[in-house]
């Protein structure tokens, strides 16, 4: 099998929950080549699936050693690291995710979520507002930003 068809196997198999048999195939195509930021980013993200948080966490630094712009892999290795509650890390990925791309409206609402756990719910606020400029028809921003405004009402 060559590479794109490793990665299409494990993506399949990631669909059909077979996680350790997907990161077989990811490892596969990492194998053939390993200057591919998709292939660590699957493997990374399937890892975390598994709750192989380290692990995942080094295959995202994989990703970024081969490309330290892709916000697609900052934003992913910070949501690796907000599902495990390591929020200020995982804030700082965000940014880095934010400062490559700032129109996406997704990297604003987990940066907006992060705050919120890091209990600065004013600048949370902004972000969650930034998002939704984004992207207006997102409900779950707009659920979230009255939660926030709830908090922020609550400690004045």
């Amino acid at each position: 099998m060559n590479f794109d068809e490793l990665m299409e196997k494990g993506n399949q198999l990631r669909k059909e929950n077979k996680y350790e048999e997907a990161l077989g195939a990811y490892q596969s195509a990492l194998e053939i080549d390993s200057k591919r930021p998709e292939a660590w980013n699957m493997k990374a993200s399937t890892l975390g699936l598994l709750n192989k948080t380290d692990e995942a966490i080094e295959c995202f630094d994989k990703s970024l050693e081969i490309n330290m712009e892709n916000d697609e892999t900052w934003f992913l290795k910070g949501m690796t690291l907000f599902a495990v509650n390591r929020f200020n890390e995982a804030n700082a990925c965000f940014d880095r995710a934010i400062n490559s791309n700032p129109q996406n409206p997704t990297y604003w609402k987990y940066k907006g979520m992060v705050l919120s756990q890091l209990n600065q719910n004013t600048d949370a606020l902004k972000c969650l507002d930034n998002a939704l400029e984004l992207n207006p028809d997102d409900e779950s921003i707009i659920i979230f930003r009255n939660t926030v405004l709830q908090d922020i009402e609550k400690e004045e």
